[in-house]
């Protein structure tokens, strides 16, 4: 169990009637000089020295660590004005990390037992990010995305020792796979605390080779049985054919499984002729549509962003389309932004989008 690697690291249920209003503040703080949003963090990052009175994580591999990430965010004046009606991505606000390891495994998760059982849906978003992922920004993207959720779930990051670099695509391979068994203890203890359906997992580019292949060793020790709430991948670099045949046996394992693809993705474009096959999250004529998944194609809103492979972070109508899935739970059908398109018999749908209130970038 995972329990032994941070020695006692209970996840102790807590229960009980809490305030509605206390419901909206999860790890969202708003100030004079920004919003800070906190996140709790596992990883298994080598520690390294303390920079400016910090804890850093670099690329190597280490024991299992954990702690929180807070990431203040800072408009910048003008642009976070003019960014909103540009066509695509413009950076408009400012975003400072600060990384905190700590040592009392009890304590560490007894406030985010506590954070959990104060959000709307009571649940936990896993988040795995993808290759060429440092530390910091995994931070920063999860707390976007807690940000986005707006205290109806609470995002723990995963964080495996990327390196953080664009050239090391197969070091980042190789330590994903060396994660396995520590996410895999992680998803159990979550599920037996927390009870399957309150645990969602979210796995990017890279990062859903982790999830899919922890999940699968959990199904190999547990048997054919609900592990997790829901699964999202998102623009995942997987091969699509062998996901495919899997998908039988991993369908059991979670009550969802949501794809987001792209035909717009230029790092799956490249792994495609690096692997000389078709990966799970292209669009256009790689799109996977299966049966037992809802597959979102988010193509049809364009690029946005110069990779178009971190749609979920930086284009408002998928963050969107993500939020009403984690946060409320809504399957493809509820989703507003969504038109479903047939296939072959079956249906997948394609993000067209909504108007967010007050945000222009919603068309």
């Amino acid at each position: 169990m995972i329990l032994a690697y941070f020695a006692t690291f209970p996840i102790s249920y807590v229960s009980g009637a809490l305030a509605a209003d206390a419901k909206e503040q999860i790890a969202v703080r708003a100030g004079d000089s920004g919003t800070s949003v906190s996140v709790p963090y596992v990883t298994n990052r080598r520690l390294g020295a303390r920079r400016l009175e910090q804890t850093a994580y670099g690329g190597e591999r280490g024991p299992p660590s954990f702690g929180r990430c807070e990431v203040v965010f800072t408009p910048i004046p003008v642009i976070n004005h003019v960014a909103p009606r540009v066509p695509f991505y413009v950076a408009d606000e400012t975003r400072a990390v600060r990384i905190e390891s700590q040592t009392d495994a009890s304590a560490f998760w007894v406030e985010v037992q506590d954070e959990i059982a104060r959000t709307r849906s009571g649940s936990v978003v896993v988040f795995v990010h993808g290759y060429n992922y440092g530390f910091k920004q995994h931070c920063k993207a999860a707390a976007e995305l807690q940000r986005a959720l707006s205290g109806k779930a609470v995002v723990l990051m995963f964080s495996w020792p990327s390196n953080g670099r664009p050239a090391d695509y197969i070091p980042d391979q190789a330590d994903v796979e060396w994660s396995v068994p520590l996410l895999a203890r992680l998803l159990a203890d979550l599920a037996d605390r927390l009870g399957p359906e309150r645990v969602q997992v979210l796995a990017h580019s890279l990062g859903s080779r982790g999830v899919l292949f922890a999940l699968e060793r959990l199904r190999a020790e547990q048997g054919p049985r609900p592990l997790i709430g829901q699964l999202v991948l998102m623009a995942p670099d997987f091969d699509a054919q062998t996901f495919v045949e899997r998908l039988p046996a991993l369908a059991p394992l979670t009550a969802r499984i949501t794809l987001y693809a792209s035909s717009n993705d230029t790092p799956l474009k490249a792994s495609r002729q690096l692997h000389a096959a078709p990966r799970l999250g292209e669009a256009g004529e790689f799109l996977t549509v299966a049966e037992g998944m809802q597959t979102v194609d988010v193509s049809p809103v364009g690029r946005y962003q110069v990779s178009g492979h971190s749609y979920f972070r930086f284009h408002p109508k998928a963050v969107a389309d993500l939020a009403a899935l984690l946060g409320e739970g809504q399957s493809a059908p509820e989703r507003a932004g969504l038109r479903p398109v047939p296939l072959n018999g079956l249906v997948y749908w394609e993000l067209v989008g909504t108007r967010a209130r007050n945000d222009p970038r919603h068309e």
